[in-house]
């Protein structure tokens, strides 16, 4: 039993059930005379603002793939993958942002949502359910959640930066206390949360402006910074039962950050600048917090080690022929990993996706027991499977 936590398509009715006001102003996709995704336009979409607005399909994004649209190609695809389920993830295709009007956006992602359950309905125990939110809009993103859980899904997808009108340039999601509300709710309901990019050369938190300088070469990828963010912000001592599955962002860094966290965390760096007296009961606080967040606000923050909020709240998609995936697995235990094609996609995520289950069961740095938990019993645990 193979269970592929990354997979993602274009329904092709994604927005015929948006009403009115906004049924004018949703998404159109246009399909080629071979059936397949060839554009979208969007008579709604947010004004653009430079280096933030996502872009039109590109090269790898499994458009030129029958299965991306057409359920019936995307079985048959299965059964060459070795794949029996799969996780439904959004194809963002230079639709999909936070920057859209909130009742706009909810609207749309109302409308994805019912267009995925229908095919949930029509291919009972094929599909599993990933709901759309509109993130921007916080209440209706929160009843969408509810929503998601009374009709079968089994979590919703955010994207890994937050840009909304008022920010455009996007922030991580634990920078944001008004999103406490839906992450309250969440927890509530068991309800795991996918953590994806949305599609290519859209808001990036942090790359743009070191790429500029070729500073990337350093510099934290975005989808790392948000992960720290959700720890470091004190939202998972808030909610300790909340889960994060974060897809497509390999293993190779999962150690040496979780290292460098805890030895942080235990030994904090000396700031040699501040020479004002600390009271005792602030001091160890204030060291944690590297004396730069005032300490009565970090001692109510960052309680555990960090390598706790990693064995406990986080999960991620592997990538199989990922040479350091044995070490990571060893690491943080065979649990916290699911298996992903990243189907139909093209890119280096998903260029071998018709290899992977071949290439985990060749995998001989990982035992045949921890593979079994890695191709479908972790996501039977986290997605609450029969």
């Amino acid at each position: 039993m193979i269970i592929d936590c990354d997979a993602h398509m274009i329904p092709r009715d994604a927005f015929d059930y948006v009403d009115e006001p906004f049924a004018r102003l949703r998404p159109v996709f246009h399909f080629d005379e071979q059936g397949r995704y060839w554009r979208c336009d969007f008579t709604g979409a947010p004004e653009e603002v430079a280096g933030t607005t996502p872009l039109p399909s590109v090269r790898g994004a499994g458009t030129n793939m029958d299965g991306m649209c057409d359920v019936e190609a995307r079985l048959k695809d299965f059964e060459k993958m070795g794949v029996d389920q799969q996780v439904l993830v959004p194809q963002f295709t230079g639709w999909w942002t936070y920057l859209t009007e909130p009742r706009l956006g909810s609207a749309m992602a109302r409308s994805h949502n019912l267009a995925v359950l229908k095919v949930m309905r029509q291919y009972p125990g094929k599909f599993i359910g990933i709901a759309l939110v509109a993130l921007q809009d916080i209440e209706g993103a929160t009843r969408e959640l509810e929503w998601a859980c009374e009709n079968g899904f089994k979590s919703v997808v955010l994207d890994y930066n937050y840009p909304v009108r008022e920010h455009p340039f996007g922030e991580t999601l634990g920078s944001h206390r008004d999103l406490w509300p839906f992450f309250k709710r969440a927890e509530e309901l068991d309800v795991p949360l996918l953590v994806h990019a949305v599609q290519h050369g859209h808001r990036l938190v942090n790359a743009l402006k070191f790429q500029k300088e070729g500073l990337d070469f350093l510099a934290p990828l975005d989808g790392i910074m948000n992960l720290v963010s959700l720890i470091t912000s004190g939202l998972l001592d808030d909610f300790p039962r909340l889960k994060f599955l974060h897809t497509e962002s390999g293993t190779a860094w999962i150690k040496p950050l979780v290292e460098q966290m805890d030895r942080i965390f235990e030994r904090p760096q000396v700031n040699y600048e501040d020479e004002n007296p600390v009271p005792r009961s602030w001091r160890r606080v204030q060291e944690r917090a590297k004396q730069v967040v005032p300490p009565e606000v970090s001692c109510e923050k960052n309680k555990l080690p960090p390598s706790h909020y990693f064995k406990n709240n986080f999960y991620f998609t592997i990538e199989t022929e990922e040479p350091q995936l044995p070490e990571a697995v060893g690491f943080l235990g065979a649990e916290r990993f699911l298996f992903a094609t990243d189907y139909p996609h093209d890119d280096p995520g998903g260029s071998m996706k018709f290899k992977d289950a071949e290439l985990l069961r060749a995998n001989t740095g990982i035992s045949e027991q921890d593979k079994e938990l890695i191709r479908h019993e972790n996501a039977r645990r986290l997605f609450s499977l029969s």
